[in-house]
């Protein structure tokens, strides 16, 4: 593995964000994106900018499907992502504080690792639910029948987003030697030489299921198209949970408890959603009586 590996608690290191500084100055961009004339681009956010894509064309189907104004779901998702991004890097540092060097937080190239690089999906999640009301009050759009409609596309910005990691080697699975293992060879951040669990191509094809479960749905029950967020959540809460057990980067999810810091959160979004499914579900028969 060399000086590019990494070798943590259990036989790697995670390289922390001053090695990834010194490593990138000795390997270059290494396997983080790909060269256009002189140009890297990065394949996280190549990735992200195709799944926003395609998420932009299914959500335009789903809008004229139910008769919306297209103009106001751009502005809705433009304020879903905007919080989610702020959102996903808030979390991502709020879990990785112990990792800052403050000492250093004044140089360009450590603040600017740490800014670009590193996002949480739950704390994108809760972001772009900020935005969702940010939307409400500010632009007053009627967001509940635009999210509704609109949720397939959450799991398909994710689904990209999680090729993009794979491609990357963030969020890197644990040893793993059977079918669909994947090796890197000059990642800045997975360990390099060692068979991984590909976690995050299979939290992608599990994003892209949701995503399709949504749209049927969605098209199938057009009457009852709020429900479709809670499904959403109550469908990604449970695959969340069990993949944090595949996954290998511990240092920078945060451990409490036995459990990630995801996986508490996958908890508390499962067992809220439910609740409120149950809880509506007796106003109403309560009602009907």
């Amino acid at each position: 593995m060399g000086d590019r590996g990494l070798k943590c608690r259990r036989h790697f290191v995670l390289l922390d964000i001053s090695k990834r500084i010194e490593n990138q100055e000795e390997l270059g961009n290494g396997n983080m994106g790909f060269q256009i004339g002189g140009f890297t681009i990065p394949y996280y956010g190549f990735f992200i900018m195709l799944g926003v894509a395609v998420a932009a064309v299914v959500g335009w189907i789903l809008v004229h499907l139910f008769h919306k104004e297209y103009d106001d779901f751009i502005t809705l998702a433009g304020c879903v992502a905007l919080g989610g991004l702020i959102g996903a890097k808030v979390l991502y540092l709020a879990v990785s504080w112990k990792e800052i060097d403050f000492s250093r937080i004044t140089e360009t190239e450590y603040l600017s690792a740490w800014l670009s690089g590193g996002f949480v999906f739950y704390g994108g999640l809760i972001g772009g639910l900020a935005g969702v009301f940010f939307c409400w009050k500010v632009f007053h759009i009627r967001v509940m029948e635009y999210a509704s409609v609109g949720i397939p596309c959450i799991p398909i910005v994710h689904a990209f987003g999680r090729m993009g990691c794979s491609a990357a080697g963030c969020c890197y699975g644990i040893p793993y030697t059977g079918a669909g293992a994947i090796t890197y060879t000059e990642s800045l951040i997975a360990p390099n030489g060692t068979p991984l669990f590909p976690v995050q191509m299979t939290e992608a094809v599990c994003n892209l299921i949701i995503a399709a479960v949504l749209i049927i749905y969605i098209y199938r029950n057009r009457n009852k198209v709020r429900n479709s967020l809670l499904l959403y959540l109550m469908l990604y809460a449970p695959v969340r949970f069990v993949l944090e057990y595949f996954r290998y980067d511990d240092k920078e999810r945060g451990i409490i408890l036995g459990l990630s810091t995801s996986q508490w959160i996958s908890i508390l979004v499962f067992a809220g959603a439910f609740l409120y499914y149950i809880i509506r579900k007796r106003k109403k028969i309560t009602k009907s009586l």
